[in-house]
């Protein structure tokens, strides 16, 4: 199993429509291949939330069969779908990921 972590710094007067935004987003990643689930949470505590004053923070946690279904993710849609989102609010937002395994 493998855990792909994205975390969203959010500008507070955007947060609510990127919120709504981001949860169509997730469904639409946890349609494809190889992803089992996904789950959005707020960002409660993290360094870089509190470097970015008035942001609200968001983190999803999507689960994988395997690195090769990640691996897969990355080389043929990670490119449109984070363009979306960056049309959308630009600037307004930023990301960071992680990869966990078990």
């Amino acid at each position: 199993m493998v855990i792909y972590e994205v975390n969203c710094l959010v500008d507070t007067d955007i947060a609510s429509e990127f919120e709504i935004w981001l949860r169509l987003h997730v469904d639409a990643i946890v349609n494809l291949d190889g992803f089992n689930s996904g789950k959005i949470f707020d960002l409660v505590q993290d360094a870089r939330l509190d470097e970015r004053t008035g942001s609200k923070g968001f983190s999803v946690r999507y689960e994988l069969d395997s690195i090769d279904s990640l691996n897969h993710y990355l080389e043929h849609h990670a490119d449109v779908m984070r363009k979306d989102g960056l049309d959308r609010f630009g600037t307004r937002f930023s990301a960071y990921r992680r990869v966990l395994s078990a």
